[in-house]
């Protein structure tokens, strides 16, 4: 940032001790970094999806829209990949069913629409039977059968190289975070609130999606929204040239993989969310924040911050954002907008009452 301006932005070069942040400069930033998905324990995105785009524009002070709303789909294939390779809803579109290891078909006494309510309603069903103890299955048999492998090659390699028969067993199944329907508040042209910064794809919140993406409308915003944003951009690189000498880039360490933070997410801030978890959440955040300064790590940390504490503000279930707790919908759907000094607000405000409880 130089006068308010995004004017560049830092990568990371080489590995281990001898690892740089190397500036690129630039007349237009813009992040096109993907999701947050990696920061919960069982994801269908890859790895590098843990939310350092929306971190990186969050630490810098652009505002973020719905952090909030992660989207998590309901039969990740359940045997020990990460990320998880995903059993389409198109099987259940065919017929297929989703039954415990009792055997049981569980969905039809939750919804009317049994194993094709809406996702959200699918993947918190399936959690719910996880967290009582029971696995839970994709049954498929009879629906698709031996015309598995021709009709869902790519499911049926992902289950094979587990070791599993979709055509005659049941595929076991989980829900896993799948989508980030918040992310960097945009217009409609996807300028953020900084100058000179834009966002795009997942990273991006344009509105578009709600509180409950449907599936295949983020490729219609990434096509939409990348013209908008390319189109956009040709006037401003007209403008002038990026100003100024760049600071010295330093040394810094790389991050080990966050496994505290991604299993404190997908307990406590994931497909059922209370007040007393959310600040279980934001504490633990806090103490892996302490005395860190690699920046990798503060962006995911800037990231799940952001989740938390916007959930913890939101004190009502909306979509993919259920509070056990709060479990009605506010009428007057109203969206969510801070900045990360606003949800660290957030966070300190409500660190303040659990201090109090811990005193002898």
């Amino acid at each position: 940032m130089e006068d308010g301006r995004v004017t560049g932005l830092f990568a990371r070069h080489g590995s281990g001790p001898d690892s740089r942040l190397v500036l690129f400069r630039a007349r237009a930033v813009v992040l096109a970094a993907g999701g947050l998905g990696a920061l919960y324990a069982v994801t269908t995105n890859p790895l590098e999806a843990r939310g350092e785009g929306l971190g990186m524009a969050a630490r810098a002070g652009a505002v973020i829209a719905d952090p909030e709303f992660v989207q998590f789909h309901p039969t990740a294939i359940a045997v020990g990949r990460d990320p998880a390779p995903l059993a389409t809803e198109a099987l259940r579109g065919e017929g297929a069913i989703l039954i415990n290891d009792k055997g049981e078909r569980f969905m039809p006494a939750v919804h009317p629409d049994a194993e094709l309510a809406p996702r959200d309603v699918v993947a918190r069903t399936i959690h719910r039977q996880i967290v009582s103890d029971h696995a839970v299955f994709l049954d498929c048999r009879e629906a698709v059968g031996a015309a598995f492998a021709r009709r869902f090659p790519t499911v049926f390699a992902a289950c094979a190289a587990a070791g599993v028969d979709p055509a005659t067993q049941p595929i076991p199944v989980a829900p896993a975070a799948h989508y980030h329907m918040g992310g960097i508040a945009t217009d409609g042209r996807g300028r953020t609130s900084l100058d000179g910064l834009w966002a795009v794809g997942e990273c991006a919140a344009t509105g578009l999606h709600g509180a409950n993406r449907l599936a295949s409308n983020s490729l219609l915003e990434g096509l939409v929204f990348g013209a908008r944003a390319a189109d956009d951009l040709r006037g401003t690189l007209q403008a002038g040239a990026a100003r100024g000498a760049p600071p010295a880039p330093g040394p810094f360490t790389v991050a080990a993989p966050p496994h505290v933070l991604r299993e404190a997410m997908s307990r406590l801030a994931a497909l059922e969310r209370d007040d007393n978890g959310l600040r279980e959440a934001l504490a633990i955040i806090a103490r892996l924040q302490h005395g860190q300064s690699d920046p990798a790590l503060l962006n995911m940390l800037a990231s799940a911050r952001l989740v938390a504490a916007a959930a913890l503000a939101r004190r009502e279930s909306r979509g993919a954002h259920w509070r056990t707790d709060y479990p009605a919908t506010d009428a007057q759907g109203r969206r969510t907008f801070l900045t990360l000094a606003e949800a660290e607000q957030i966070a300190e405000a409500e660190a303040a009452p659990l201090a109090r409880h811990a005193r002898p």
